[in-house]
């Protein structure tokens, strides 16, 4: 909540200026309907009619700047490991075959360098996405 880090309170601090549960305070920062009583306790704490305390409520929240949550990690470990796992496949199959070990290596230096044209692509495009547009 934006009026709560105005005045440099944490949760644990409103909820006791006000007179609520922590967890009522979460519930209302996380965009939950807030009671009569719960507005009337906010508001009083923050020198607000309930009225305007309602009205900051059902504002949109604005977004922070932050990156985007990956549920699996970063993008480029999973370009990394999967390079590493290309590259150990290709020594161990030459290795099994008894193929002359320069081939083995030439391939996977192919395959290192295609993924990282790969992930040159992907992070140009990321960057143009991102770019302000004027």
């Amino acid at each position: 909540m934006a009026l709560r880090q105005a005045k440099g309170w944490s949760q644990a601090e409103l909820a006791r200026i006000s007179d609520l549960s922590e967890r009522t305070i979460q519930r209302i920062e996380s965009g939950r309907p807030a009671s009569l009583e719960a507005v009337k306790a906010l508001a009083a704490s923050f020198d607000l009619s309930s009225e305007a305390l309602q009205n900051r409520l059902a504002a949109p929240i604005a977004t922070v700047d932050a990156p985007p949550v990956r549920p699996y990690g970063s993008p480029l470990a999973w370009h990394g490991l999967t390079a590493l796992g290309l590259i150990a496949t290709v020594f161990g199959l030459g290795h099994r075959f008894d193929a002359d070990p320069r081939l083995a290596a030439g391939t996977a230096m192919l395959g290192l360098a295609s993924w990282l044209l790969h992930l040159a692509f992907r992070l140009y495009v990321r960057d143009r996405r991102s770019a302000p547009t004027a």
